[in-house]
C-alpha cells in the first residue's frame, strides 16, 4: 500500500474561498433564501414580502476574508413581523425560519 501525504495549502484554500465560484454559490443560496422568505411571508399588504431580497455582504467571517450573502428585510415594519410587538402580537419569524432552511441546504 502506497503512502499518501497531504499538505494543506492555506493560501490556495483562502484564494479558492474568496474566488468567484464560491461567491456565486453563496449568492445563489442567499437568493434562494430570499425567495423562500417571500413565499412564507405574511401577506396583509404585501409590502413586507416585496421588500425581502438578497444582497452581497462583501467579505466577512472571523478574518474578514470570506464572501457573505445577506437576506434582508427593508419594510419599515420588518422587526414587528419577525419578533412581534404591541401592534403585531404574532411573531412570524420569517428570517429565522429562512436561515434554518438555508443552513440545512
Amino acid at each position: 500500500m502506497a503512502n499518501v501525504e497531504f499538505r494543506l495549502d492555506h493560501q490556495g484554500l483562502a484564494a479558492l474561498l474568496r474566488g468567484p465560484e464560491v461567491h456565486d454559490l453563496i449568492m445563489d443560496r442567499a437568493r434562494g433564501g430570499a425567495q423562500f422568505a417571500q413565499r412564507i411571508a405574511p401577506r396583509r399588504t404585501g409590502e413586507y414580502a416585496a421588500n425581502l431580497r438578497a444582497e452581497d455582504g462583501g467579505l466577512g467571517g472571523r478574518r474578514n476574508d470570506r464572501p457573505v450573502g445577506l437576506i434582508v428585510a427593508t419594510a419599515p415594519h420588518s422587526a414587528a413581523v419577525e419578533w412581534g410587538n404591541e401592534c403585531q402580537p404574532h411573531a412570524y419569524h420569517v428570517l429565522s425560519r429562512t436561515i434554518d432552511i438555508v443552513e440545512a441546504g
